[in-house]
């Protein structure tokens, strides 16, 4: 039921983030997902050094976003 949750998630926001243009929409919705899929999300370096550095128990992943600026997560295991 999770993994359906989870799924249904991705498809509502990808159908959503391809109908906004703001950063800060993206993002929202970035984090919405993350919350529910026990991972935290941020968007800037500064941010993201800090979340890698706390990420010990975890598995951290950083990407480029479409904008160019870094982004990354920490998956709580």
């Amino acid at each position: 039921m999770k993994k359906s949750f989870i799924v249904s998630m991705v498809i509502f926001s990808i159908s959503l983030l391809s109908s906004c243009t703001t950063k800060q929409a993206q993002q929202l919705i970035g984090h919405a997902i993350a919350d529910g899929a026990n991972t935290e999300v941020r968007y800037n370096a500064s941010q993201c050094r800090t979340l890698q550095m706390r990420c010990v128990q975890g598995e951290f992943q950083e990407w480029e976003t479409s904008d160019k600026e870094m982004g990354c997560s920490c998956k709580k295991l």
